[in-house]
């Protein structure tokens, strides 16, 4: 019993396989994917990791945010 193909594949016929699979897993990962919105409305992430704006995670406190003041360049 052998495991090898039995006839070669066209280069057609593999890249149709292959870009036919691409476009199946693209769209899985697209609506698998959902992002986290803050209070504002903006997107802030991927849904399954804690928020960056405000720390929560499934509507839990997890990480504490430091508020950080906006770096400016001064002109010397």
């Amino acid at each position: 019993m052998t495991f090898s193909p039995t006839k070669k594949m066209s280069k057609s016929r593999s890249s149709r396989r292959t870009s036919n699979w691409t476009k199946l897993t693209a769209k899985k990962l697209l609506d698998k994917t959902s992002l986290q919105y803050d209070k504002d409305g903006n997107a802030t992430g991927l849904s399954h990791f804690a928020s960056p704006v405000t720390g929560e995670y499934k509507w839990r406190k997890v990480i504490k945010v430091w508020k950080t003041k906006k770096v400016t360049t001064i002109k010397a």
